[in-house]
């Protein structure tokens, strides 16, 4: 796991000055979907919500969980985990898993998050 600096400062950046941007603009790779969680979480919670095994290790994780209060975003590849990125403090995206093509969307300081492969989003 990484902290991705770009990727909270462009997060914060859009939740600022408005707008839409795909999450693949700012998170840039090879993966298929990304799952969303907030933390603390549990390295068993994270598996039971991803529905697979997955090793918690690096930044903002201890003893196999990942103890950082902001996102946690999951990045797979055709349901294996390509990468595993912490925004640190912040909790700005909705939990849930999204396909590559969602779009972050800012509304009143916050961020929406629209995945048009389900038509869902959160707030």
């Amino acid at each position: 796991m990484e902290f991705d600096h770009d990727l909270k400062n462009a997060v914060v950046d859009l939740a600022g000055s408005g707008g839409s941007r795909p999450l693949r603009e700012l998170a840039p790779g090879d993966w298929t979907a990304v799952h969303v969680l907030t933390g603390p979480a549990s390295g068993a919670r994270i598996e039971r919500e991803l529905g697979l095994p997955v090793e918690v290790a690096g930044d903002g994780t201890y003893g196999g969980d990942y103890v950082q209060d902001g996102n946690l975003l999951v990045f797979l590849r055709d349901d294996e985990v390509s990468r595993m990125v912490s925004l640190g403090q912040l909790a700005a995206l909705g939990d849930g898993r999204y396909g590559a093509d969602v779009v972050l969307e800012a509304q009143d300081g916050a961020i929406r998050m629209i995945d048009p492969d389900e038509g869902a989003s959160a707030d």
